[in-house]
């Protein structure tokens, strides 16, 4: 799904800039170089020959930009000769031109590569700053390791087969993720008591939502993911907390990850149970669908092969290691 998505963006893109430059030049070829007032016309439409390298740099990076301008330099050149055979004065103005787009593609190509290529760093340097958190906060209940990685994960794919939109789909990755960050205000003898919790305790368990909501709301790029995060324990039939929200209120990456966090947390070894196989949990799930789960998220998990939900099991084992797929 994503990769047809992308896929189809680039022909939206090339369909523009082909667009763009086929609009120009067709202007700059059949309006007469003469007399004086269209001849300024002209060197308007010159000016115009020099969007499409910058377009191309910016939907395509260098290599993009390189091909966009060596298409402009030839139908620059061709209309030149065209136009002005014998003019050598006007044809040497216009080579000015065409030395000015191939700079203006190449250096807008290689600021759009180098800013993506930052952009990519920075991307890489926050999901592991995220994972490093994230693995610290697993580690101190001690017997979820691997737990919020494992349900990114399992997210991720119901997101991918629901037909999630990349951009939200990319959120939903880090709300999955940082599902649990409100835990770090939850206090051992509570978070980790192996007995069952008063109601006190329990109303004190409860306020984790909020307390991960309210500290990523601040950071910008989180505050999609916080609204996931506040919403992650409430129940479609709106039986859950901390404000009882119910059906559509509750955001969509939110309904995903309820399946995707109780899959995990029956088919994992807690304290308190065996873990069970694929098919006691899909029954498990199903028999909730309406009133805990979204039915039609119900509905994707259970047509996803078991192969798929197993293979990320078997990624995120307990041995260790922290592999880091891309949020």
């Amino acid at each position: 799904m994503e990769r047809n998505s992308e896929a189809f963006g680039k022909r939206i893109n090339l369909l523009i800039l082909g667009c763009m430059i086929v609009l120009v030049s067709l202007l700059h070829f059949l309006i007469p170089a003469e007399p004086h007032t269209l001849h300024k016309i002209h060197i308007v439409l010159r000016k115009l020959y020099f969007l499409p390298p910058v377009m191309a740099a910016a939907m395509f990076g260098l290599r993009g930009a390189i091909f966009t301008t060596l298409v402009i330099s030839v139908v620059f050149i061709s209309h030149a000769i065209f136009k002005w055979p014998e003019n050598y004065l006007e044809q040497a103005n216009q080579l000015g031109e065409f030395v000015g787009f191939w700079l203006a593609g190449l250096v807008s190509g290689y600021l759009f590569d180098r800013q993506r290529s930052l952009m990519e760093s920075l991307s890489d340097a926050n999901e592991e700053t995220l994972l490093a958190l994230v693995s610290a906060l697993d580690m101190r209940e001690k017997n979820t390791r691997l737990h919020s990685q494992r349900v990114r994960d399992y997210t991720l794919l119901l997101a991918d087969r629901h037909g999630v939109p990349k951009v939200e789909r990319n959120i939903i990755g880090i709300g999955a993720l940082l599902h649990d960050v409100g835990k770090i205000a939850v206090p051992d003898h509570i978070l980790l008591k192996p007995a069952d919790l008063t109601e006190e305790e329990q109303a004190e368990m409860r306020r984790h939502p909020m307390e991960g909501y309210r500290l990523l709301q601040r950071i910008g790029f989180l505050k999609g993911a916080a609204e996931m995060v506040y919403a992650h324990h409430e129940h479609y039939d709106g039986n859950g907390y901390p404000r009882g929200l119910k059906g559509d209120e509750i955001p969509l990456g939110a309904r995903l990850f309820m399946v995707a966090d109780v899959y995990d947390a029956i088919t994992s070894s807690r304290p308190y149970h065996s873990p069970v196989d694929y098919d006691a949990a899909a029954n498990e799930i199903f028999s909730k669908s309406g009133s805990h789960f979204d039915p039609a998220v119900v509905e994707t998990f259970l047509k996803i092969d078991s192969k798929a939900w197993l293979t990320i099991a078997e990624r995120y084992q307990d041995s260790g290691a922290y592999p880091s797929t891309s949020i």
